[in-house]
């Protein structure tokens, strides 16, 4: 359980427990939960796509404190997403029309804005208020300071990404679990997946924020009694909506179990490291179809926990070694993870060349 005060002068109004009486009878929350939930205080950095639905829960769900912070102003395009604001709201900073908001749908919450970034300068300040970190950011410098920071402090760092019509959560340094930089290292040169380039549905975030704010209450209320140290990701418009755990394994060192960075390697390192290779391609059949490198073989990542899948590369590993290849890292590093976990050698193809 969050090490959260629960102390005896915490008083739920007659007005809350009303608004809370539906939550109020679950057997895992009660009185006392409720009161947990109003004495917690809770960070989200970024007001965007899936910040606004993970604000809106928490309030709901009657968490005490919540801080935001964004220094965005609220523009056209976010309104498929950013469910919060409104055409009245273009052009006015993301965290005023929040707060506003917010302290519509339930005025017993204390919301907190930071009109700024998060950054090496303010965050410790900043964080050490709060007992957990929602990160709904849309880029790697801020998710590795979110991460520095939340180490150092001890706090809970709820993590959550999306691109197109997937997204992923995990919760890192959770009872002393893994840390994000276990998953994604900085010396993978790793590019934003910002809506931008890649465009977005509000579905996405939505799903996938309303998933970071289910945890987040949670382990608030004590409900998550082991370490959860996997990645879920999941894919909103498959027929049955595919979800999947990634387990990250510790070994006897304390080390995560997963893949190595010093096993990425580059298209001009293939002839030096190996002359014998099987490639991996995780790349949809059309794409693998149109183009592909010699000596590959096309396995799409959902086929990945197969046990036929797992036999046949086994079977190529015996007399070749093995180089995974997409022309996304991050799903390079997906299939990476099954592999480690069979104890399968192989490499990492880097798909910036």
């Amino acid at each position: 359980m969050l090490n959260i005060e629960n102390k005896a002068e915490i008083k739920l109004s007659n007005q809350e427990y009303q608004n809370y009486s539906k939550q109020i009878v679950l057997e895992n929350i009660g009185i006392q939960g409720q009161k947990r939930l109003k004495s917690a205080k809770v960070l989200i950095v970024g007001a965007g796509g899936l910040g606004c639905p993970v604000m809106i829960y928490l309030a709901v769900s009657g968490i005490g404190y919540i801080g935001i912070i964004d220094a965005d102003k609220i523009e056209i395009s976010n309104l498929n997403r950013q469910i919060l604001y409104n055409t009245n709201d273009v052009k006015n900073f993301k965290v005023v029309s929040a707060q506003k908001k917010m302290k519509i749908i339930n005025n017993n919450c204390t919301i907190i804005k930071h009109k700024h970034e998060l950054n090496t300068k303010n965050s410790i300040e900043i964080v050490s208020y709060y007992d957990i970190v929602i990160d709904t950011t849309d880029n790697f410098k801020t998710r590795y300071i979110i991460d520095k920071i939340c180490y150092q402090l001890h706090k809970v760092y709820i993590y959550g990404a999306v691109d197109k019509f997937k997204g992923q959560i995990a919760t890192f340094n959770y009872k002393n679990g893994v840390r994000y930089k276990n998953l994604y290292k900085r010396e993978l040169l790793l590019e934003n997946n910002n809506c931008n380039r890649h465009g977005i549905m509000g579905i996405t975030t939505g799903y996938t924020g309303t998933l970071q704010a289910i945890e987040t209450i949670k382990i608030i209320l004590g409900l998550n009694k082991k370490c959860k140290n996997f990645l879920l990701v999941c894919n909103i418009i498959k027929i049955k909506n595919e979800e999947r755990k990634i387990y990250l394994k510790r070994n006897k060192n304390h080390k995560i179990n997963k893949f190595d960075s010093n096993n990425i390697i580059f298209k001009n390192q293939l002839k030096i490291i190996t002359k014998n290779l099987i490639i991996i391609d995780l790349r949809k059949s059309f794409d693998f179809n149109t183009k592909h490198l010699k000596k590959s073989i096309n396995i799409p990542i959902k086929q990945f926990k197969l046990n036929e899948t797992i036999k046949l590369i086994k079977y190529f590993k015996k007399t070749n070694d093995l180089i995974i290849y997409c022309n996304t890292l991050e799903k390079s590093i997906i299939a990476s993870h099954f592999l480690a976990n069979t104890n399968i050698s192989h490499y990492i193809l880097h798909p910036i060349q």
